[in-house]
């Protein structure tokens, strides 16, 4: 193991699925498997220097969430549940037990992780075809950005002493000078071939669902997709097959009881 183990900034998913002991303490492990069984993919996770300036719970970073957990988590947020919370913008579930070796959490973070269901991959896994073609393609077109324009660096000295309004004047100009200086749009008039063949000659062929309209990022989240889809779709056909039996079973009864 490297000496940099547990200590990457941002590293994609998919190979941290791959090298989890590089970049998982052991201790949550089975806890990320278990979130990612769910297609609830993590950000990051508590290492044994806890960033949050105490060592009273361990932690873990959620990715994008389903509508239905996005609501159970927001539910347990809203009753402040202490089991979640949000560090730098990000969703966490965390749990009482203080980061150190040997001492397991899975158990604890299971309870937590079984308020959530299964879900499909989010966003963070896929380009939409707008976002595919403007990232990999030359289909797009280019425009100034007139909120970029806007980014004019207030003086002190013509507040006359204002500090508050000398301080939304900052804001709104740090704002619009970050704001991207140009607006990037897909073309579709600029489309040489079909959006299919576009994919056939990236890197991103076989990652392609053509019913959603989605290209995957990579064979990770791809083959995640499909399984959902594979289950999720025999859920429902076996939900079909049970209501058609127990109204057969319904209206044979109605029929013998005439």
């Amino acid at each position: 193991m490297s000496e940099s183990a547990y200590k990457y900034s941002k590293v994609e998913m998919e190979f941290v699925v791959n090298n989890i002991d590089e970049f998982v303490i052991p201790e949550n492990q089975e806890a990320c498997k278990l979130l990612w069984s769910k297609n609830i993919f993590t950000i990051m996770t508590n290492n044994y220097e806890n960033e949050f300036g105490d060592h009273d719970f361990s932690w873990i970073a959620l990715s994008d969430l389903s509508e239905e957990n996005q609501r159970v988590f927001d539910d347990l947020l809203n009753a402040s549940d202490p089991r979640v919370g949000m560090f730098r913008m990000k969703k966490i579930i965390k749990i009482p037990i203080t980061p150190q070796k040997g001492v397991n959490t899975f158990a604890e973070f299971k309870k937590i992780i079984d308020l959530f269901e299964y879900q499909d991959v989010q966003k963070d896994g896929y380009y939409t075809i707008e976002q595919f073609m403007i990232e990999n393609t030359d289909c797009v077109k280019r425009e100034l950005n007139p909120e970029h324009l806007k980014a004019i660096k207030p003086n002190l000295a013509d507040f006359h002493g204002d500090f508050v309004a000398y301080s939304k004047a900052y804001e709104e100009y740090i704002s619009y000078e970050t704001a991207p200086s140009e607006i990037v749009t897909f073309d579709e008039t600029k489309m040489t071939k079909s959006f299919q063949e576009y994919v056939d000659e990236s890197r991103y062929a076989g990652l392609f669902d053509p019913d959603l309209n989605r290209v995957y990022r990579n064979q990770m989240y791809y083959d995640a997709h499909m399984k959902y889809k594979r289950e999720f779709g025999q859920q429902k056909s076996n939900r079909m097959w049970y209501t058609i039996i127990v109204l057969w079973g319904d209206n044979n009864g109605n029929e013998k009881n005439k």
